[in-house]
């Protein structure tokens, strides 16, 4: 239950995210790029490719996630303001994915609030884009 399940709470929460946040309008030119998904969105292919292929191997699922948190920050980097604020809150969050496979329980209890801050984060991108 636990591969499946903190894998694909993970991979559901990008993709929210994703989505949410390629479809706000973007206020500034220094953001524009970043505000329409451009910047960032190969990132989410390759977190989503590399959470299919990870097949409930913990060790995979936190680098993946790492690496996206890495990316997130990367582009914030090159973002002003809000939307930079916004984009390492979300790196941060999925950097913020540990998953102990020694553990399951403790795990699965650990991505509710990772999930709710993933989401967080991505509705405070899509309001710095709006």
């Amino acid at each position: 239950m636990f591969r499946a399940l903190s894998s694909r709470r993970i991979a559901v929460a990008a993709a929210g995210v994703a989505l949410v946040s390629m479809t706000a309008a973007c206020g500034g030119s220094a953001n524009d790029e970043v505000c329409t998904g451009a910047a960032w969105t190969q990132s989410f292919t390759d977190f989503t490719t590399a959470m299919t292929g990870a097949a409930g191997d913990a060790g995979k699922i936190n680098a993946a996630a790492a690496k996206l948190g890495a990316d997130l920050k990367a582009v914030g980097a090159k973002a002003d303001g809000d939307v930079a604020a916004a984009l390492n809150d979300l790196g941060a969050s999925f950097e913020a994915v540990k998953i102990d496979a020694n553990d399951p329980a403790a795990a699965a209890a650990a991505m509710g609030p990772v999930t709710a801050k993933i989401q967080e984060a991505g509705t405070k991108l899509s309001a710095a884009c709006s």
